[in-house]
């Protein structure tokens, strides 16, 4: 590590729902064990994990935010539908009205605040709605002819490619244009919002992964790179480009 750099630290949002998406096809599935793959994956990457629990206000994590130099949303809940303008539809899961508060605001502050900004399933969603954009509230229901996005599989498995964007930064950072990932979810992007744009995308035109462009970093993926970190070279490539970002001096 040079003299412009340090070790960061990393704040990490974390359900407060025991089991979580992975449910009974993870290895385990409780809360404290969905999070550790994450804090592994920064340790990994050189940077220095913090819990953000869903407990704060403006005040709270304003303090938090400013004492990390970057943030990950991680995956959860359902974002309730109201925060885009919607009725609840009937294929909508669990939401988690404190969870979805928090994280919104968490999302607005640090773009603000331009921290590098690594959103994670529900992450990439948050930070969409967050935008003004909104979602497909159950992708097997709203899209025809969609790809199965919850596999019954841990998630160190690969589950289904995805076509990434020439000239992206992901595309950069990767060095590909299709890669097999390790989805597992039931919503997407649907409207797509103002400042953000497509960086990669399901067989099936789903929207895999975003990028807001003009910021220090700030990149959504729908799948779960802290699973699959361990053996894929490419999870791992988006955990040291982020943690390198937030250890560069501003």
């Amino acid at each position: 590590m040079n003299s412009k750099e340090r070790t960061p630290l990393i704040g990490i949002t974390c359900s407060r729902l025991t089991g979580g998406a992975w449910g009974m096809y993870s290895l385990g599935h409780f809360m404290d064990y969905t999070f550790s793959d994450y804090s592994q994956a920064i340790l990994h990457a050189g940077g220095a994990p913090v819990i953000v629990p869903a407990a704060q206000d403006r005040r709270s994590l304003g303090a938090i935010l400013d004492s990390v130099q970057g943030l990950i949303l991680s995956g959860g809940p359902d974002v309730h539908p109201r925060r885009y303008g919607e009725e609840p539809l009937a294929g909508l899961g669990e939401v988690d009205e404190a969870l979805d508060q928090m994280e919104l605001l968490a999302a607005a502050l640090a773009l603000e605040k331009n921290l590098p900004l690594l959103r994670i399933c529900r992450g990439i969603q948050v930070l969409n709605v967050a935008l003004g954009g909104t979602l497909y509230q159950d992708i097997s229901s709203q899209v025809p002819e969609s790809i199965c996005h919850t596999p019954k599989t841990d998630k160190a498995v690969n589950t289904h490619t995805v076509n990434i964007e020439p000239g992206s930064r992901l595309h950069k950072l990767i060095g590909r244009r299709e890669i097999w990932v390790n989805g597992k979810h039931h919503q997407a992007l649907k409207g797509l919002a103002t400042g953000l744009v497509v960086a990669a995308r399901a067989k099936d035109g789903i929207v895999e992964a975003v990028e807001f462009p003009g910021k220090r970093f700030v990149m959504g993926v729908q799948w779960h790179p802290e699973g699959t970190w361990r053996h894929d070279l490419h999870s791992k490539k988006l955990f040291l480009s982020f943690v390198r970002s937030a250890g560069e001096w501003s």
